[in-house]
């Protein structure tokens, strides 16, 4: 690299808010099947590497990076490991573990696999993991070197980028993040200059630099407006439900004098996990898909992903890019219900078999859920797909959470919001009648793109 001298640095600083559970695994197996990184007050951190690749990821997959100086880029996030017949360059881009600035809540949920064919969990298959409840908040601290050969427009750009993406909560963390987890969002960022070239201003900023302090006057202004863009093709779906009767996504507090099983919470609030719901969907799909007679073990490890079971394949994976968040509910009650088993055979009661669980309720206020979707790269079969699912939750004939069999877990439409294609769609129940506010051709031909998809699987079978 000529003309490398150090010219200046970029400092930022600020704090990243935790807007939904967060899971950053140790890797190891203890007494709970996935632990959260801890530092050695075993207080829950974010590592550097973490934070650093999402960030690497989010620029290079997800926004229009063409016919941009692809040596400038490589300044700043340094050179692929694999570019053995060129020059290598280390990352400009130093960024610290972050710690937690209050005291984090860790709590243990419970997962479980479904067998899509039946619908049920899989023997076995239960796990349980740790999660970092909403509202953590962790220091930010980054720094961006300057040398002769960069361009400080580029550097700036790249950084405004990066922080109008954290700052507007468009980068997710950890594991999960397709099921809701790890969604952040940036405050209080501040940019600071300091400039090793200007006559006097030299030696001060070299000294603030090494004392780790900064001024008033270092402070600069990002112009967030001239940022790279995101790429097309992204559907977006926000959807308001009300909940038809009772909902349950079961948790166990282990307490004697508590219910056997409880609705889960996170931070004090009912939630719709997004593993449950994705779940459904999932399974819905498939349905769907084998209805039409496609093929659906390609379609829906397409759109939503895929991990082998086998311990020779382990490795192979396909990361969904259908992307659910947990969704909070509202105006919601609690109540306890009292079932017994009942003989199948005799249809008398079972002895022993008393048990209580305590759903959320929808009540005289309309118990509301908000479900938001979002798939990156988006198809137009794909899009179709999702429109078919919404149609199921819509109506009520695609349930979520457990005890379904007596009725819990069903949805009623209320409005829904649709962006796609650089379109806008509204879809709003209005009494008896769906009132959509333009464009229904263009949504009836998304679901026509994806019949004809599954068609075409089946014609090359």
């Amino acid at each position: 690299m000529d003309n490398a001298k150090v010219t200046g640095r970029f400092l930022i600083r600020g704090k990243l808010d935790l807007e939904s559970p967060l899971l950053i695994g140790t890797g190891e197996k203890g007494y709970i099947d996935i632990s959260v990184q801890k530092d050695d007050n075993g207080i829950p951190y974010i590592p550097a590497s973490s934070m650093r690749g999402v960030l690497r990821h989010y620029f290079f997959n997800n926004l229009t990076i063409q016919g941009t100086d692809k040596t400038q880029i490589e300044y700043f996030w340094g050179s692929s490991k694999n570019q053995d017949d060129k020059d290598t360059y280390q990352s400009s881009f130093i960024l610290e573990d972050l710690y937690a600035l209050n005291k984090p809540n860790i709590v243990v949920r419970d997962g479980i696999k479904i067998d899509n064919k039946r619908g049920i969990a899989e023997d076995e298959k239960k796990f349980d993991y740790e999660v970092v409840e909403p509202g953590a908040e962790f220091g930010f601290n980054a720094e961006v070197v300057l040398r002769e050969c960069f361009s400080k427009e580029m550097f700036l750009k790249i950084i405004s980028t990066l922080i109008s993406a954290l700052e507007n909560g468009q980068i997710s963390l950890g594991s999960m993040t397709t099921k809701g987890f790890g969604r952040c969002r940036l405050s209080e960022c501040k940019v600071y200059e300091y400039d090793f070239t200007q006559g006097t201003n030299k030696t001060k900023d070299v000294i603030l630099w090494l004392k780790g302090e900064s001024t008033e006057e270092q402070l600069i202004t990002l112009d967030l407006n001239e940022i790279f863009l995101p790429k097309k093709n992204k559907f977006s779906l926000k959807a308001t439900f009300n909940i038809r009767n009772s909902l349950i996504v079961k948790a166990y507090t282990g307490m004697p004098k508590e219910p056997d099983s409880i609705h889960i919470i996170s931070a004090g609030k009912d939630i719709l996990p997004g593993a449950s719901l994705k779940g459904a969907l999932r399974a819905r799909a498939v349905k769907i898909i084998n209805t039409l007679e496609g093929q659906s073990d390609e379609l829906v490890k397409e759109l939503f992903g895929w991990a082998s079971d086998e311990t020779s394949d382990k490795n192979k994976k396909i990361k969904s890019r259908l992307i659910l968040d947990e969704a909070y509910i509202r105006n919601s009650v609690k109540e306890t219900q009292f079932r017994t088993k009942i003989d199948r055979f005799t249809g008398g009661v079972i002895k022993t078999a008393l048990f209580d669980s305590t759903p959320v309720w929808s009540g005289k206020d309309n118990a509301k859920v908000t479900i938001n979707i979002e798939i990156n790269d988006c198809k137009n079969w794909e899009a179709g797909l999702v429109m078919l699912l919404l149609k199921d939750l819509w109506t009520g004939d695609l349930a979520a959470g457990g005890e379904k069999n007596i009725g819990r877990g069903t949805f009623e439409g209320q409005s829904a919001e649709i962006y796609f294609n650089g379109n806008h769609y509204i879809i709003e129940q209005r009494g008896d009648k769906l009132r959509v506010n333009c464009g229904k051709d263009e949504l009836e031909n998304l679901v026509s793109a994806f019949v004809e998809k599954c068609k075409s699987g089946r014609a090359g079978v």
